[in-house]
């Protein structure tokens, strides 16, 4: 298993250390890699790719403290999250459980938040930037911009705590020293305090914002935001902010969505079992439909 793996995490998070509130998730992932299995599907921890509809591979990785489980094909990802709001079952107050994350400061990832806040003052707008080996990727350096030309001293950038000192330097050198926080303060606390957050596809801090009923805006270049684990369900929560609560909570409560939490859900097994039969029947609707082999040559 790979979410908990010391040397895989090493490779994707350097020294940063998870935090123990995710330890519940184990048992999940161990079970989703079972249903795998019996359903002869490879799985992959927090990867994004594209297979075709009938596809291979199942991935997973964590979202805001839930287990986020999709399969490598982006027609999918996008309708499992459709299917999950227009679906009838009993709905859990899933946006509640967030933000009572952040009330009870466990909304973090990843462990050595600092709290010393005294001496920053309070802004109206927060930029959840991406790590540095998204950054420049991912992020619009021209949106970056016109948010400091419209808000001014108002705002607060704040880098992934996977940054480098060298990107935070070119961070300050852009939008000036006294607009970026460290990048290992605990961003949530400045999220509370913000109007507006600017955030991407990629950040758990959009579905936060929306259960805290924050405005959020993206700050995402246009034909790369597709491309991010989250994309599925972030799009759908910067086009839905306005009625965020209800939407978190619909689709949350499905089991076609593919969002599994052993703290809400007693049944969490049986969550699962319903998203794989669901899944595996839209995927058994397209077998043969495309190959992805090279065609075998003619022996002369």
């Amino acid at each position: 298993m790979e979410m908990f793996n010391s040397k895989v995490l090493k490779e994707r998070i350097g020294p940063l250390k998870k935090t123990k509130n995710l330890d519940i998730l184990e048992q999940v992932e161990g079970y989703v890699i079972r249903k795998s299995k019996e359903n002869n599907l490879e799985h992959s921890y927090d990867v994004i790719a594209e297979e075709m509809p009938y596809f291979k591979t199942m991935g997973y990785t964590e979202y805001a403290t839930n287990f986020y489980c999709q399969p490598l094909n982006s027609k999918f990802r996008t309708e499992a999250i459709i299917d999950a709001y227009n679906d009838d079952c009993e709905i859990l107050d899933y946006a509640e459980y967030l933000r009572q994350n952040i009330k009870n400061k466990v909304s973090n990832k990843y462990t050595d938040r600092k709290q010393d806040f005294d001496k920053y003052e309070d802004k109206n707008y927060l930029v959840v930037l991406p790590g540095s080996n998204k950054l420049k990727q991912v992020a619009c350096l021209n949106k970056l911009k016109d948010i400091k030309e419209r808000h001014g001293r108002n705002v607060y950038f704040k880098p992934h705590p996977i940054t480098t000192h060298a990107i935070i330097g070119e961070i300050k050198d852009f939008f000036g020293e006294d607009c970026i926080l460290p990048r290992d303060i605990d961003m949530y606390y400045f999220l509370e305090k913000a109007k507006k957050v600017y955030t991407t596809h990629i950040s758990e801090s959009a579905i936060y914002s929306v259960a805290l009923g924050k405005e959020i805006e993206p700050i995402d270049v246009w034909n790369q935001q597709q491309r991010g684990s989250f994309y599925a369900i972030n799009h759908k929560l910067f086009d839905n902010q306005h009625d965020g609560v209800n939407f978190i909570n619909k689709v949350f409560s499905s089991s076609k969505s593919g969002f599994f939490n052993p703290r809400l859900e007693e049944n969490w097994k049986e969550k699962i079992d319903n998203y794989f039969e669901y899944i595996i029947s839209k995927r058994n609707k397209y077998k043969n439909w495309y190959i992805d082999t090279a065609p075998k040559k003619n022996k002369k």
